[in-house]
C-alpha cells in the first residue's frame, strides 16, 4: 500500500458513528431535525439509521419528546471497553514518556486498603536507586505528593480516618482542629490546582508532583506523580513538567471514559 494513501472503509458505519457521535457530545437529547443538520443529511436517512440503532438498544427515543439519546448498549460497549484495558498497561505508555523526556522516576500509584500505594514505576536517566519506593510500597498521606494528591480528590468518607491518624502520628492531639483545618485548606487548593507537590517531605534531597487520573464517573482512580532531585525536577506546579504531567494524566483519563466537567488551568 502507498505511504498515505487512505484506507477504504464502509461509508454506512462512518455516516452511522457520526450520528452517535452527535448524541453522545450532547448534553441533552436531540431532535431528528437537529441530527439532520450536524451530519449533514437528510432527515429520512437519519431517521433510517435511528430506526437500526433503535433495535440494537443503541439509541432510544423519548416517546412524548420523541427526541434522541443513546442507549443502554452504549453503556455496556463503553463498560466492556473499560474492563478490557488495565490501567497499569494504559499507563505505561505515558509513563514511559514522561521518563525519557524528563529523566525522572515516574510512579502510578492507587489507592489501597492501607493508603496510597505504588503499583507500577519507571527510571530515566537522571533517577537514583530508591529501595524506599518501590512496587507495593505505601506511602503516608501527608507527605507524600500522591497521598495528599489523594486526599484531595477522594471523598472524604474514604480518606479522613486513615488522614486524622496520621495527623495525631505526626502532630499529637495538641491543636488536632487547628491542624486538620491547616490540611483541608491545603487539600482545597491542591483540588483547584490539579496538582500536588511534596518537597524534601518524604526523603531531603528529592522532590515531587502527582497528578489525578479519573474515570467515566468523574472519580480519581490513580495518581501519576515524577519524583527527582531538588533542583534537578521542575516541581513548579505550572512549570514544564507539571503540565507534561497534566496532559499524560487527561489522555489516560479520557481513555478510562472521563468527561471534562470543568478545565482546570
Amino acid at each position: 500500500m502507498e505511504e498515505g494513501k487512505k484506507k477504504r472503509g464502509i461509508q454506512s458505519i462512518n455516516v452511522g458513528f457520526s450520528i452517535l457521535k452527535a448524541l453522545m457530545q450532547s448534553q441533552y437529547p436531540l431532535p431528528l431535525k437537529e441530527i439532520s443538520e450536524q451530519i449533514g443529511l437528510s432527515p429520512s436517512k437519519i431517521h433510517s439509521y435511528l430506526v437500526s440503532f433503535q433495535e440494537e438498544e443503541m439509541v432510544q427515543q423519548n416517546p412524548e419528546t420523541g427526541f434522541y439519546s443513546l442507549g443502554t448498549s452504549c453503556l455496556k460497549l463503553g463498560l466492556s471497553y473499560l474492563d478490557q484495558f488495565d490501567l497499569t498497561e494504559l499507563c505505561k505508555p505515558h509513563m514511559r514518556q514522561l521518563a525519557n523526556d524528563l529523566g525522572h522516576t515516574i510512579f502510578l500509584g492507587v489507592w489501597g486498603n492501607r493508603g496510597p500505594t505504588i503499583i507500577y514505576r519507571l527510571d530515566g536517566t537522571y533517577s537514583e536507586t530508591l529501595f524506599d519506593l518501590r512496587i507495593g510500597s505505601v506511602l503516608p498521606i501527608l507527605t507524600s505528593a500522591v497521598g495528599k494528591n489523594f486526599a484531595a480528590h477522594l471523598p472524604e468518607n474514604r480518606v479522613m480516618p486513615s488522614l486524622i491518624e496520621e495527623l495525631k502520628s505526626n502532630k499529637g492531639e495538641l491543636n488536632l482542629d487547628e491542624n486538620l483545618r491547616k490540611v483541608e485548606e491545603m487539600l482545597a487548593t491542591i483540588k483547584k490546582d490539579g496538582i500536588s507537590q511534596g518537597r524534601a517531605e518524604m526523603l531531603s534531597d528529592l522532590t515531587a508532583i502527582s497528578v489525578p487520573i479519573f474515570d467515566f464517573s468523574n472519580n480519581m482512580i490513580a495518581g501519576l506523580t515524577i519524583m527527582g532531585k531538588i533542583g534537578g525536577l521542575d516541581d513548579r506546579i505550572n512549570g514544564s513538567a507539571a503540565k507534561m504531567l497534566k496532559q499524560a494524566a487527561f489522555e489516560i483519563s479520557q481513555k478510562r471514559g472521563y468527561k471534562v466537567l470543568e478545565q482546570n488551568n
